[in-house]
């Protein structure tokens, strides 16, 4: 396991390393859930074997910490080390957005225990306060209940559905934290 990053009561969140055999096949099984192809809009994930989720780590997660500072985050439990899922703040290289946006993923088992919301809380405060991430993006499929949930209970507020240009101009739900408009933030 990789040193903690930081912990919140039931989680610790640490960075994924890339050589670290463990952190590629958990992303290979967490990437290939039902749950999170149907996120995906029912796509499958090229993330099939761990030499892809190694590659993807090396190139595209550890690329995004040394450019942001943050990125994405592996989800554990504290008291038994068990992998669960990630936490993320990303915002692309050439994103027009002047903002992260916060996302989780959990293994179906360890989903409704409110881990997605521990973990997500616990980033955005430790962005905030260790960082200086001041505001953040919420964005989910209309229809995905659960994760609208999970930006609803992290206290984001509600910004409607809108196009996102990062996503193809694809009709999304839209949430915000810390913004007073998001079109101060990048999003028209």
């Amino acid at each position: 396991m990789a040193d903690p990053t930081f912990r919140t009561p039931r989680l610790t969140i640490s960075h994924l390393d890339p050589s670290n055999p463990s952190h590629c096949n958990f992303l290979v099984s967490l990437w290939n859930t039902p749950e999170f192809i149907s996120m995906l809009g029912g796509k499958p994930t090229s993330i099939t074997k761990p030499s892809a989720a190694q590659a993807l780590i090396q190139s595209r997660f550890v690329a995004e910490h040394a450019r942001n500072g943050y990125g994405m985050y592996l989800v554990s439990l504290t008291e038994d080390n068990t992998l669960i899922g990630t936490a993320s703040l990303m915002r692309g290289k050439d994103s027009a957005l002047k903002a992260p946006d916060v996302g989780f993923a959990m293994l179906s088992e360890f989903m409704r225990k409110g881990y997605a919301v521990e973990a997500a809380k616990g980033l955005v405060e430790y962005a905030d306060r260790e960082l200086g991430v001041k505001a953040v993006f919420g964005f989910c499929d209309e229809g995905n209940e659960a994760s609208n949930g999970v930006l609803r209970k992290l206290g984001m507020r509600w910004e409607g559905v809108r196009p996102v240009k990062e996503f193809d101009n694809k009709e999304t739900a839209v949430w915000s934290w810390g913004m007073k408009d998001v079109k101060d933030w990048g999003l028209e």
